[in-house]
């Protein structure tokens, strides 16, 4: 079964930070995702991707910057990849971070892969993204180049290590000089992958806080939240099923069938997580109706038969209980935003 990818609440503050940097508040981004997030408590842990592209995107959006993805990658700090920055800043050398850094990625994203290549006098690392519904960015391509070349000069203490090689994969942007200021290089544009080169001999650069006893430290802890990390829990199986058999075939015998259990152990596997199979549906429900409201132009009572609601009036009534604002209103709301950000874009700046 292929779950949904997850990234880390880490991973979206840093967008969110990127954003604010720009004076762009966190609340006109987060306002189009419709579910709640505590970032002081860095709750909920994990984000799916689809939401993180929501909000990646209403950020490039807003911000209007038109090299929004090279502006987060300069401004990298090591809270953005929590334990495994701490895991490689430890490490004996350059080597070593990378192949840490690569080994507990998932911890930060399952969105993309990095891979360490050997190409005769040169090192390259490799950026693929894992893509789900929405494509990647420019920006997202770009701030994951300018993020590896921040991290590794923050590693090794030299803000004046530059890549022998920058290659992205789509067309460039507005800015050439800013890529030049950025990487020290030209990027090369329209190439068959995107990745950054160094030459082979910065692999064996010590770091600045290399510490081998605390890096076995941070080693263990990683390799305990990554076994953790890859358990996935029988409430995101079941709303991963509920996603891909449907809301109208979402029974919970259907469900336990696709997990290959009964449905009373799943509702017992459930019961374990303080949840059940009603809340999960109607959870799901409520973010499949909030993103059809806003999005589509769809009619009510056709999103009611979409969500398997017999009557709308039971969808009326689910709507103002979940969001105590009636399916006009939200959608009002949704138009008015979008108008007010599309004006804003056509406001030259001075």
């Amino acid at each position: 079964m292929n779950l949904e990818k997850r990234v880390s609440i880490h991973w979206v503050k840093a967008i969110l930070a990127s954003a604010n940097a720009l004076n762009i508040e966190t609340q006109d981004i987060l306002s189009h995702l419709g579910i709640e997030l505590n970032l002081e408590a860095n709750q909920p842990a994990y984000l799916s991707l689809a939401q993180t592209q929501i909000i990646w995107h209403q950020a490039e959006k807003l911000s209007g910057h038109q090299h929004f993805g090279l502006m987060m990658g300069q401004a990298f700090r090591p809270s953005f990849f929590h334990v495994v920055a701490y895991l490689a800043m430890t490490s004996q050398n350059l080597k070593q971070a990378y192949e840490h850094f690569i080994t507990y990625l998932p911890l930060i994203t399952e969105a993309a892969e990095l891979s360490l290549h050997h190409e005769k006098q040169q090192v390259c690392i490799i950026f693929t993204p894992q893509e789900d519904l929405i494509p990647f960015s420019r920006h997202q391509y770009e701030s994951a180049l300018t993020l590896l070349l921040t991290f590794t000069r923050w590693l090794v203490g030299d803000k004046s290590l530059s890549p022998k090689r920058v290659s992205f994969q789509h067309s460039k942007g507005p800015d050439l000089a800013l890529y030049e200021e950025v990487f020290s290089v030209e990027p090369d544009f329209n190439q068959t992958q995107t990745c950054i080169y160094f030459p082979n001999h910065i692999l064996t650069l010590p770091l600045v806080d290399s510490d081998l006893s605390l890096n076995q430290l941070h080693l263990s802890h990683a390799q305990s939240l990554l076994s953790h990390h890859l358990t996935r829990s029988w409430q995101e199986m079941t709303l991963f099923s509920i996603a891909k058999v449907g809301i109208k075939e979402a029974t919970k015998e259907h469900i336990a069938q696709q997990l290959n259990v009964s449905p009373r152990t799943l509702q017992r596997r459930l019961n374990e997580e303080q949840t059940s199979f009603k809340l999960l549906l109607d959870l799901f429900k409520k973010e499949h109706a909030l993103k059809l409201i806003q999005d589509s132009n769809l009619a009510f009572k056709r999103i009611a038969t979409e969500l398997g609601f017999a009557e709308s009036s039971t969808f009326y009534r689910a709507v103002n209980r979940w969001f105590n604002m009636t399916p006009q209103a939200i959608r009002q709301l949704a138009f008015h935003d979008e108008a007010i950000n599309t004006t804003s874009e056509k406001v030259p700046s001075n």
